[in-house]
C-alpha cells in the first residue's frame, strides 16, 4: 500500500515519523513519499520536499514564499492526479493540505487529517472543505470529535499523539539540577518557538522579562532550548553574557519537565508543558499584518491550548500590547512566589493531561487509516469490475 504524508512543519513532521513506523508495524511493506523531515526520511519517507523549506509563519510570510508554495502544491498534486498513492495523510499545515485534500477527491483518493489544525479555533468556514474532501479526521483534542460530527464531519477522537514523544520521569528535582548551577535554585525555561520568525519576534522580550525576574529573585536559572534549524548564536546574540541564562540544543521535554515555570509562546509547546506538569504563562507576538487579518476569523476567547481544554484561564495570556516584559514578569512572580500558586497550576496541568485521552494515539490512527484505505481500494475494485462486467 503506497501513502502520500504530508508534513509542512517539524512539530508535524514528529507525529508523522511515529505514525509511519506504526503502518509499517501493521503493514510491512507500505511506502512513504510527500513531505517530511529527517525523521520521516530515516522512517523510509520518499522527501519530495523537506519541511525545513516549506515552514512558514503567518499570512505576511505566506505572501513571501508564494512562488515556493504554489510549486510545491502542483508536485504534490501531480502526484495524486496521477494515482501514485492508495491514501493521502495530512499533518496540519491548513492552507497548503486543504487544496492537497481537494486533488485527492477528485482524483478519487481516500484522505485522512491526522493532528488536524484549529479550525474550530479560526476560519471556520474552511470546515465545508473539511467535510466534503476529507475521509476521517483523526482528531486528537478531547472536544473536537464532537465539534465536527456535529458539523457533518467524520471524526475520531485518538488520544493526542505528544502523549507517546513525552516520558515524565519520577524525580524531577535531579533533572533540575542537570540545568542549574552553583547558586540557582529556581529554573525557569524561556520558549520562543521553533521558527526563526518567532524567535525573532518573542525573544527579546522574554530576555527584558527574565532580567525582571532574576532581580527580584537572584537565585533563577533560565534556560533556552534552541529548536534543531535555529541557530544558538541567534539567541546568543540577545542573551549578550548574562550569566544566569543558557541556550541548550533541543531537549525540551526534558527541560519542561524539570523546571518550575515555563514562559512559552503560544502554540505546541503549551501543550507539551502540561503534559509535563508544569506552570506556565503563555505569550505571543504577531506582525501587525498578521493580527490584523486574523483577529476578526478568531472564535474562542483563550489562545493557549491548556486554557481551551480546561475551559479557563489556567495559565495567563499576554499576547501582542499585552505582551510587555513588567507585566508577564509580574505573572510569574505571582506563581513563583507563592506555594499555593504553584501547587493550584500543576494540579490544572495534570486535569488538562488526563484529558489527553491514553497513550497509542498513532497505532489507532494507522488501524483506522489501513482499514478505510483497504476498503476504499476494495470498492473501488468491486466497481470497476462490475463497470467492465456491465460493458
Amino acid at each position: 500500500m503506497r501513502f502520500l504524508i504530508v508534513a509542512g512543519e517539524e512539530s508535524g513532521e514528529i507525529y508523522g515519523a511515529r505514525l509511519m513506523r506504526e503502518i509499517k508495524t501493521q503493514k510491512p511493506g507500505a511506502e512513504f513519499c510527500g513531505i517530511g523531515g529527517d525523521r520521516m526520511a530515516a522512517e523510509g519517507l520518499k522527501v519530495i520536499r523537506h519541511c525545513r523549506e516549506m515552514e512558514s509563519i503567518g499570512v505576511v510570510s505566506l505572501l513571501k514564499n508564494f512562488s515556493l508554495f504554489i510549486t510545491a502544491l502542483n508536485e504534490i498534486r501531480k502526484l495524486v492526479r496521477e494515482k501514485r498513492c492508495d491514501a493521502v495523510v495530512l499533518i496540519d499545515y491548513p492552507d497548503f493540505n486543504l487544496r492537497v485534500a481537494r486533488a485527492a477527491y477528485e482524483s478519487g483518493v481516500p484522505v485522512f487529517y491526522y493532528v488536524c489544525p484549529q479550525f474550530w479555533a479560526w476560519r471556520q468556514y474552511r470546515i465545508r472543505s473539511v467535510r466534503k474532501w476529507v475521509d476521517t479526521m483523526l482528531v486528537a483534542l478531547p472536544f473536537e470529535e464532537d465539534f465536527y460530527k456535529e458539523r457533518g464531519a467524520n471524526a475520531r477522537f485518538i488520544g493526542h499523539p505528544m502523549l507517546d514523544e513525552m516520558e515524565i520521569p519520577q524525580d524531577r528535582e535531579k533533572l533540575k539540577n542537570d540545568f542549574l548551577t552553583t547558586g540557582q535554585k529556581t529554573l525557569i525555561g524561556l520558549l520562543p518557538g521553533s521558527r526563526a520568525g518567532e524567535v525573532n519576534a518573542i525573544l527579546e522580550r522574554l530576555v527584558k522579562t527574565a532580567d525582571i525576574i532574576n532581580r527580584e529573585k537572584p537565585d533563577a536559572g533560565f534556560v533556552i532550548p534552541a529548536a534543531p534549524h535555529i541557530e544558538t548564536q541567534q539567541i546568543a546574540e540577545v542573551i549578550r553574557g548574562r550569566s544566569y541564562m543558557k541556550v541548550i540544543k533541543g531537549g525540551s521535554h526534558r527541560l519542561m519537565t524539570a523546571c518550575d515555570l515555563l514562559i512559552t509562546k503560544s502554540g505546541t509547546s503549551t501543550l507539551e508543558g502540561a503534559i509535563a506538569g508544569t506552570p506556565m504563562v503563555i505569550v505571543y507576538n504577531a506582525s501587525f499584518f498578521s493580527y490584523w487579518l486574523a483577529k476578526p476569523l478568531v472564535n474562542v476567547k483563550y489562545a493557549g491550548l491548556p486554557n481551551i481544554i480546561a475551559g479557563r484561564e489556567i495559565a495567563r495570556e499576554f499576547f501582542q500590547y499585552d505582551f510587555t516584559p513588567l507585566r508577564v514578569a509580574k505573572a510569574a512572580l505571582e506563581i513563583l512566589d507563592s506555594p499555593t500558586a504553584m501547587e493550584r497550576a500543576r494540579a490544572a496541568m495534570n486535569e488538562v493531561r488526563a484529558k489527553l485521552g491514553e497513550k497509542g494515539a498513532a497505532k489507532r490512527a494507522a488501524e483506522i487509516i489501513l482499514n478505510r484505505s483497504a476498503r476504499f481500494i476494495h470498492e473501488q475494485n468491486r466497481q470497476g469490475k462490475t463497470k467492465n462486467a456491465g460493458g
